[in-house]
């Protein structure tokens, strides 16, 4: 079989010493699927479709869920099996690797261009496979969101039952998918419809410990909640223990004066509502913060551009606990804002920052419009 397999790929002046030499190889072991497929291509290669077609049937029907087989299998099918047939095949490769999901689902949608009917075939699969059904809805999901094919992402949601809908790994996939083809107010209502209204700023009032979800601070669609990296170089984030229940839950954030701190490790995704005024509130103060690239708040949209971005203004040195307000006026296209604290990196001669910086109270609301 290896010699064969070795010529399979190109020309050869005897086919019928390979054709010799396989069934050969099949009388000694007729239960080795891979065989059965080097068959298949040779039939193939002679114009005898309908026998290549056979030798793939047999081989998956012994090996039916080995993944490399199946994978040839399906590729094999494509070329030469009806669209029909070829669609099964490449569905039964996705239920036992769904980790390939991308690229056998994009060949599966150029096979069956009705969005309705591929969702149709590809339900059994994750009602019946290895894997959770939220494993091959996301793949599917995520095929639609990538090719901006609104129609098979559609179709998908509406199959889902409505615990699923609130799952982030097809929500927010299905809203970047409407998102990235401009329709702003269609998304805006599916989240309300799926979530309710928007939650605002979550754990303002810092009751709640802390859940780190990473210090990068390009989200995507993200759950709502605190992005901070507890510790890092220069700095340390911690809640402050309050003397008291009169007194309010206080962030701490302190800066240990060996780096020239470039401060985004503080922040939080909030869902908003397009067109939709918001103010920020809350209380700060400093106690002894260094250099003159001073330690501010901003507050600017995520989706769209240009972005819309407020931000108070540096501060340095102490001041007494003391309000801020921030308004933002949401454009027509954004769903999410971003509100973090920060510090740019400077090129004075004083720029190891050191100093504290304390945040309680913290509260994004909707400005009613005026009468």
């Amino acid at each position: 079989r290896q010699w064969v397999r070795q010529r399979l790929d190109r020309p050869v002046d005897q086919p019928e010493l390979l054709d010799t030499w396989l069934e050969a190889s099949l009388r000694e072991r007729p239960l080795y699927a891979p065989t059965w497929l080097d068959q298949a291509e040779l039939l193939a290669a002679a114009g005898d479709r309908a026998g290549a077609l056979r030798s793939i049937q047999i081989a998956r029907v012994l090996w039916p869920e080995r993944s490399m087989l199946l994978r040839r299998a399906s590729w094999l099918q494509v070329r030469l099996a009806p669209p029909d047939v070829a669609l099964r095949g490449l569905l039964d490769y996705w239920a036992v690797a769904p980790e390939d999901g991308l690229r056998t689902l994009a060949l599966a949608r150029r096979l069956e261009h009705d969005p309705e009917i591929l969702v149709d075939a590809a339900m059994p699969v994750w009602q019946r496979g290895l894997n959770e059904p939220l494993v091959y809805q996301a793949g599917l999901m995520d095929l639609a969101r990538r090719a901006g094919d609104t129609a098979l992402a559609q179709a998908l949601w509406n199959r889902l039952d409505d615990v699923s809908r609130g799952r982030e790994e097809l929500l927010f996939p299905y809203l970047q998918t409407l998102v990235a083809l401009g329709h702003y107010g269609d998304a805006d209502a599916l989240w309300e419809q799926t979530l309710g209204a928007p939650p605002g700023l979550a754990n303002g009032r810092f009751e709640e410990p802390l859940m780190p979800l990473g210090p990068d601070f390009r989200p995507g669609w993200a759950t709502p909640g605190w992005r901070y990296q507890p510790v890092g170089e220069g700095f340390k984030i911690a809640l402050e223990t309050r003397s008291s229940d009169a007194e309010p839950r206080t962030l701490r954030i302190d800066f240990l004066g060996t780096h020239n701190v470039d401060f985004t490790h503080l922040s939080q995704v909030i869902r908003v509502h397009p067109g939709q005024t918001y103010r920020l509130s809350g209380y700060w103060s400093g106690d002894g913060l260094t250099t003159r690239s001073g330690v501010f708040i901003e507050l600017y949209t995520l989706d769209g551009t240009p972005a819309v971005r407020v931000q108070t203004p540096p501060r340095w040195g102490t001041w007494a606990r003391e309000p801020f307000v921030l308004v933002i006026q949401i454009p027509d296209k954004a769903l999410r804002v971003a509100m973090r604290v920060r510090r740019a990196t400077t090129k004075a001669l004083d720029h190891l920052l050191s100093g504290t910086v304390r945040l309680d109270t913290l509260e994004l609301q909707p400005v009613a419009p005026p009468p």
